[in-house]
């Protein structure tokens, strides 16, 4: 799914620009759900179809998703290729911040973080967070150890308030400077305990 400039959700592999925004400049009142960043439920909803029979159509979100089929085009990560699903390695607490409380969780590679729904560690709220690769979290599953990355964002990363310019390893209780975001990290692998050696169990 891609956003527009005006915030309507549209398949971009259908459409080359956004069906919605097109249809209102040619004097059409095609009736859309509103912006999923801004539905207020849970049941977030999308257009079932552009087709004018279904116009007033929506499902919810993750019925889309599934419908999708078993390869979506996305690339899984080793543990998952070898395990069947992709297991928790660790999380990430959000101590200050707009979602002060919430708990994000780590796969095993790499873990984009950054504001947008297509990242691995979705941040939202704190706009001084970059929408794509704003840091990366990474679990290497050959020697059990975690490293943090800054990515492409504006805004400085910091580790234990120090500012990160390169790869640093992550230890347990480690803290993450990101925008506005402090979040706490938490392994769950390491010495005492890794996936690959329990898969056959």
């Amino acid at each position: 799914m891609k956003k527009c400039e005006r915030g309507h959700y549209y398949d971009a592999s259908v459409h080359a620009e956004c069906p919605y925004c097109l249809n209102e400049g040619n004097g059409g009142s095609m009736e859309r759900t509103m912006a999923l960043d801004a539905a207020a439920g849970n049941e977030k909803t999308m257009p079932l179809s552009s087709s004018a029979s279904d116009r007033n159509v929506t499902r919810p979100l993750f019925a889309a998703v599934q419908q999708a089929g078993d390869d979506d085009g996305r690339t899984v990560a080793l543990i998952q290729s070898d395990m069947g699903i992709d297991p928790v390695v660790g999380w990430l607490v959000c101590l200050a911040g707009k979602e002060k409380g919430r708990d994000y969780r780590i796969h095993s590679d790499n873990n984009y973080v950054g504001r947008s729904e297509k990242m691995d560690i979705c941040i939202r709220g704190d706009e001084t967070i970059s929408r794509e690769n704003q840091a990366v979290i990474t679990y290497d599953t050959n020697d059990n150890r975690y490293y943090f990355s800054p990515g492409d964002g504006r805004s400085i990363v910091r580790v234990n308030d120090k500012a990160i310019f390169q790869t640093v390893e992550l230890k347990a209780y480690d803290r993450i400077t990101i925008g506005k975001t402090e979040l706490l990290f938490m392994p769950l692998c390491g010495e005492k305990f890794a996936w690959e050696n329990d898969s056959e169990s």
